[in-house]
């Protein structure tokens, strides 16, 4: 019942404030609310004009999508287009990908992207899915098809032949991952099944249907690492030291063919542990400030195989420059390498053996370049995780 005039009404539990204290409260509530939407949709505009998180860098390794073009009246394509360039250019979004990655990985312990990074023990990473389903392959998911195998032969094979016209034999490289030299660091969750690898797959299928030389340095790189650390813990790729017994594994196989070529010793290096860096895994995941790889290696090689880089050309294909190295090894043969990212650091070790190495980064064989260059040897490096690209050699 509604209490009568003048008369005060005791307050008990549960009941709402009187209007005269609720009203300001929400009035401040609602004003703050505002503020911040509307700080919500200004500050990205405004750091995308000041660059207020301009210390904070893209750690993608990718081109961001432009700002489109408007051509009237494809008005539907242009909005598209804008949705694209606006997800990934707003303000403050690599800043706000910084404070996500540490909170994921620093508080909660995991990775903030799993397709992309995968966190290892012992302070290894690991590449993920997104690197051509290189989990799945470890974990033997995604064994290559006689299919595919019959096409990379085929194709290998036809490369063989055209290039024997010319004199030049064909050698092929298969740079293992990381889960392969290093499977003791990979988290316990990962099991493998016991099926023969894709690397195992290929090598027997060359072995049996093609002549193929195909060089091998696993076992190499297993036993090398009880001297050194050969892998990069925060990289996709191998470090200084496993690219020497990679490029030595290269070299020994070749000379069975060449046998002027140098004798690969590895007494004759001159082999000092420097700082690590960080590595492209903990770049994707805004880590790169607080994590590194524990160490790295300086190699200096004996005099009589030191070499001349003769030209760098830039190659927006793969951003790994096209080059020529030269030694005072007249009597090698001259080497064409093509490979991928992996021979960037084989550029030290394997040139030493040869009179001459062009090597180019690509995905694809050219062969008009490799018969103007006219090479006794052709590599063809591939990792492990991408060798189904080889059909489209």
């Amino acid at each position: 019942m509604p209490s009568s005039k003048g008369s005060v009404r005791p307050l008990t539990t549960g009941e709402p404030l009187p209007p005269r204290q609720e009203v300001p409260a929400r009035h401040y509530r609602f004003f703050a609310t505002g503020i911040g939407f509307i700080a919500l949709l200004v500050l990205p505009t405004l750091d995308q004009w000041l660059g207020l998180s301009a210390g904070f860098k893209s750690t993608e390794k990718r081109l961001l999508a432009p700002f489109p073009a408007f051509e009237f009246p494809h008005v539907r394509t242009f909005i598209s287009q804008f949705g694209t360039y606006y997800k990934e250019n707003f303000g403050w979004r690599n800043a706000l990908f910084y404070q996500y990655s540490h909170w994921k990985f620093g508080v909660l312990g995991v990775s903030p992207l799993p397709e992309k990074v995968v966190l290892g023990k012992n302070g290894w990473f690991f590449p993920g899915n997104s690197h051509n389903m290189v989990v799945n392959q470890y974990r033997g998911l995604k064994p290559l098809s006689t299919a595919t195998l019959d096409s990379i032969s085929t194709r290998l094979v036809g490369y063989q032949q055209e290039l024997a016209k010319q004199g030049t034999k064909l050698y092929v490289l298969v740079a293992p991952d990381s889960y392969t030299i290093y499977p003791e660091n990979v988290p316990d969750y990962l099991k493998t099944r016991k099926s023969p690898s894709n690397f195992d797959l290929l090598k027997q299928h060359l072995a049996q249907h093609t002549t193929i030389p195909l060089v091998d340095v696993r076992e190499k790189l297993r036993a090398a690492k009880t001297i050194n650390v050969t892998y990069c813990q925060t990289d996709t790729h191998w470090n200084d030291f496993g690219s020497l017994i990679a490029s030595m594994g290269l070299a020994e196989r070749v000379r069975q063919d060449f046998p002027q070529m140098p004798q690969p010793q590895l007494a004759g290096y001159r082999i000092r542990p420097k700082a690590g860096s960080p590595g492209d895994l903990v770049f994707l995941l805004a880590l790169n400030r607080e994590i590194q790889d524990s160490v790295n290696y300086q190699i200096d090689p004996p005099a009589p195989l030191r070499i001349k880089k003769l030209e760098s050309t830039p190659n927006p294909e793969t951003n790994l420059p096209t080059e020529r190295f030269v030694t005072a090894n007249t009597q090698s043969p001259k080497l064409f390498l093509l490979g991928d990212s992996f021979s960037y650091t084989m550029n030290q070790f394997v040139p030493s053996y040869f009179r001459e190495m062009y090597v180019v980064r690509s995905p694809r064989l050219n062969l008009s370049q490799v018969k103007a260059e006219r090479p006794d040897v052709l590599v063809i490096e591939i990792v492990e995780r991408n060798i189904d690209m080889l059909t489209a050699l």
